[in-house]
């Protein structure tokens, strides 16, 4: 009998609303995308101008979407995961990070300068990237 009880409370408990998108399409598009931005991400590591972190939050958003397993991966990956961990949690970017984006952020922005001829392009990218750092740099909440 208490068996019973117990699986009967345990079937009753509020369970967490699920981040994933309910039609299989749409899912299978979050996969994909996820995908796709692990591949430019990685390629990121190789490619200067090309941003890694930033392709990787896309995958993790994406991922959240579409599979609970890839999510999983990324919160339980040893290198990005605490740092996603913390964002999640408690909307928190390490000072770590914020230096690390900082200085990839103006090396895009140098290396487009240099090798970009048209302001019209260059200018717009600039801009966002001076945005998020904004955004960044004014969250109060730091570790």
């Amino acid at each position: 009998m208490d068996n019973e009880m117990k699986t009967d409370v345990l079937s009753q408990a509020p369970r967490p609303a699920s981040k994933l998108a309910h039609s299989v399409w749409w899912r299978l598009l979050f996969i994909c995308l996820a995908w796709l931005c692990i591949g430019l991400g990685t390629l990121g590591i190789f490619i200067p101008g090309l941003p890694t972190i930033d392709f990787i939050l896309l995958a993790v958003f994406f991922a959240a979407k579409g599979s609970e397993k890839l999510h999983q991966w990324f919160l339980n990956h040893r290198f990005i995961g605490p740092t996603i961990q913390e964002w999640q949690e408690n909307r928190r970017i390490p000072k770590k990070a914020k230096y690390i984006s900082t200085v990839s952020m103006s090396i895009a922005a140098g290396i487009m300068i240099w090798t970009i001829s048209h302001p019209w392009v260059v200018y717009p990218l600039m801009a966002c990237m001076v945005a998020v750092l904004v955004w960044m740099w004014m969250r109060e909440k730091d570790l």
